[in-house]
């Protein structure tokens, strides 16, 4: 079996993980040539495995203009007395008065709970009163955080399952201690890890470990850069904010670098000749790589 029809193969059994985007492609990667003038190459229309966690949407608020300063990722959380649940539900309510359209009123799960049509819109509006209202506050797009000390910060989950308005204490989900937002990103990333988390071959061919950073030729590589806590815990998604650059070096023709048009976060090493090569990335300044090798 060629690596082409393995890939297809893969993909079409669902074996494949999920990460920031998904394709129902089969079609086999056929890599580009590489450009003299841009070493890291145009993507094949043919997605790669992607085992990265997709970035939320930015949250409409960053450390520099939350009045309260930035929150830190080494903080004690968990359900308390809430807070904030009064301001919340202001807020919430003064969306739906200003925007009627993101809600359907005459579909309710409980008091108000009316089935919202346009739950980011609903969910940054909600941070938008809040921060009208001297608070800091973010979403990420799951849940909404809200803070007006550095002391601590609370977090409400303000739609249900069920697409519709959360309202009350039922919302409220846990407070931090330490405040846990906003997080300066560059602070939070202690390394960048660039490495092969899969490796593909022609038949015949046996892979590697994906921790030795070898590639036979024959063999397709893909490499995933992943932002690090210096605990070894991965940053949360939506503190990276899709922030990712990449840098390769070769010397020679050694390899060709494929992009994945569905997750900035990967990339495909095919290699073309034996020898040595440094594939890179960087996050909010911090710089990791993978020094890889194309071997016989």
């Amino acid at each position: 079996m060629t690596l082409g029809r393995a890939l297809a193969a893969l993909s079409s059994a669902g074996i494949f993980a999920l990460g920031l985007s998904c394709s129902s492609s089969s079609s086999s990667p056929t890599p580009p040539a590489a450009s003299p003038s841009a070493p890291v190459v145009a993507a094949s229309p043919t997605p790669s495995p992607s085992p990265a966690a997709s970035p939320s949407t930015p949250a409409p608020v960053t450390g520099q203009s939350c009045p309260y300063g930035f929150g830190t990722l080494e903080t004690n959380c968990g359900r308390s007395g809430a807070t904030y649940v009064a301001d919340v539900d202001a807020a919430i309510e003064q969306v739906v008065r200003q925007h009627p359209d993101y809600f359907e009123t005459g579909d309710q799960n409980g008091p108000g709970g009316f089935r919202v049509l346009k739950p980011h819109e609903y969910q940054v509006a909600v941070v938008g009163s809040l921060q009208a209202g001297g608070f800091c506050a973010e979403t990420d797009d799951d849940t909404v955080a809200v803070k007006k000390t550095t002391s601590f910060s609370e977090t409400y989950d303000i739609l249900l399952a069920t697409g519709h308005v959360r309202r009350g204490d039922g919302a409220y989900r846990e407070t931090c201690n330490p405040a846990s937002f906003p997080i300066n990103a560059a602070d939070a990333i202690g390394y960048v890890r660039v490495a092969f988390y899969s490796i593909l071959c022609d038949a015949g061919i046996t892979p590697p470990r994906n921790g030795e950073n070898r590639l036979p030729l024959g063999c397709r590589g893909f490499v995933t850069a992943t932002p690090k806590r210096p605990n070894n815990e991965d940053v949360p998604a939506h503190i990276i904010d899709g922030d990712i650059s990449w840098r390769f070096e070769q010397e020679g023709d050694i390899a060709v670098i494929v992009d994945d048009d569905h997750n900035a976060f990967n990339k495909q090493v095919v290699g073309r000749n034996p020898g040595r090569y440094t594939l890179c990335a960087t996050s909010h300044g911090v710089e990791g790589c993978q020094h890889g090798e194309i071997i016989p």
